[in-house]
């Protein structure tokens, strides 16, 4: 029985429109973020490059190399007169006022030595002079601070920088740590391409970074057939003749969840064997490489958030016989988004429904919180199982009359048998 409704469900939902514009979304946001991977690939580090940082960035930051980066960055945005902040995640820019500015460039004075706007300039183009290379700058833009300086007299002024900002200032503590990015040294590079080719099997890393993007549409798009699915018999009529068929509650809402989670991840796993072809295609035979990566990934990492996206959708949708459930996971993905954005290179998993890590290198972070990252999918993949029971048990309590439309829970008059 299970089955037969299992598959009856695939059919009817794989036709619905919603669930094709599904599939639209997820080619479209695939190849805009991903599309070039191909073009892209890593390979070993030769010797005397200007730059290594697409073998990835250093991971033990010190004080001094937080304080450089983030007074670059201030000096950069006082020169150009353009101050960005990231409030609840959109970009807006900020024009603070002329006595703003003065203590701005006090700041500047008092933690650089750059005591004039001709100073700036001057140390802005003597850096791009020599580390631009066929027009683009191969580094990032960095200043010495004052050899007095504390780091604790560093935060204070930074801080006093990011009131004047506002909110989703980049100068805050945990933010200029977040974008202190070094790149590695040529030795530093080999350590990393021979963790992604002897470790990782090479697709590792890019399943890693294909799960890295993939999880952030994950996280909402499931909703939206899941929703539709359980409104369609409403929207038909047909709900008190479903409610006396012989099929019991948990073969009705499970072969629902199942088929949705089928056609979920369908096309999710399709989509990662285009990366995986590139992979092939780079290597060549060159190198062993794990082949069933992008299966792994797939399965232990998209689809525990497939799973708890649908079950957000089924539960709610069942409960209130509305599109409830779309506001509900809306709100939980971007809370997720705006969460994993300070930790997109891997490493600090926690509890987050979206996992980031968003570098094919950097296995040994990836190593690192590999516990924990397990702990996070399970944690996911039981809260989902917990909403499709409490959906069976609401499912089953309406077929009882006991639950009227439009989420109140009433006794009714009249029972279905």
């Amino acid at each position: 029985m299970f089955l037969t409704l299992t598959g009856k469900e695939i059919r009817q939902n794989g036709k619905s429109l919603i669930y094709l514009l599904y599939i639209v979304l997820l080619v479209v946001f695939f190849a805009s973020q991903l599309g070039g991977i191909g073009s892209n690939m890593i390979s070993a580090p030769k010797e005397g490059q200007e730059d290594y940082s697409r073998y990835g960035y250093k991971t033990d930051i010190s004080e001094e190399d937080i304080m450089r980066s983030a007074l670059g960055k201030l000096v950069t945005d006082y020169y150009h007169d353009v101050y960005v902040t990231y409030p609840v995640g959109y970009t807006k820019y900020v024009t603070p006022s002329e006595d703003e500015k003065a203590e701005i460039a006090d700041i500047i004075r008092e933690t650089t030595g750059l005591k004039n706007d001709r100073q700036i300039e001057e140390s802005i183009s003597a850096f791009y002079a020599e580390n631009t290379a066929d027009g683009s700058a191969s580094a990032s833009y960095s200043v010495e601070p004052m050899e007095d300086l504390t780091y604790d007299t560093f935060l204070e002024k930074m801080a006093r920088v990011a009131e004047i900002l506002g909110p989703g200032s980049e100068f805050t503590e945990d933010r200029m740590r977040g974008s202190t990015m070094i790149p590695l040294d040529y030795e530093g590079a080999k350590q990393a391409y021979a963790e992604l080719v002897e470790k990782d099997g090479y697709t590792g890393g890019y399943a890693r970074l294909f799960c890295d993007y993939m999880g952030i549409v994950a996280g909402i798009l499931p909703v939206f057939p899941a929703v539709t699915r359980m409104l369609r018999d409403r929207r038909a009529g047909v709900q008190e003749l479903l409610y006396v068929r012989k099929a019991s509650s948990a073969a009705v809402i499970l072969s629902r969840y199942a088929a949705l989670a089928v056609l979920s991840m369908a096309p999710v796993m399709l989509l990662s064997l285009i990366p995986l072809a590139d992979c092939i295609a780079a290597q060549g035979g060159s190198i062993r490489l794990d082949y069933l990566a992008f299966l792994k990934y797939d399965l232990g990492w998209i689809l525990p958030t497939i799973l708890f996206v649908l079950a957000v959708g089924v539960f709610f949708t069942e409960l209130t016989d509305s599109a409830l459930g779309v506001l509900i996971q809306a709100v939980i993905w971007f809370c997720a988004l705006m969460q994993s954005m300070n930790r997109m290179q891997g490493g600090a998993y926690g509890w987050n429904l979206i996992p980031r890590h968003n570098t094919q290198m950097n296995y040994g972070l990836f190593a690192e919180g590999f516990s924990q990252l397990v702990k996070n999918r399970v944690l996911y993949t039981v809260l989902a199982l917990v909403l499709a029971g409490l959906t069976i048990l609401v499912y089953e309590v309406k077929r009882k009359g006991r639950l009227r439309r439009r989420g109140k829970i009433l006794r009714s008059r009249k029972r279905v048998s």
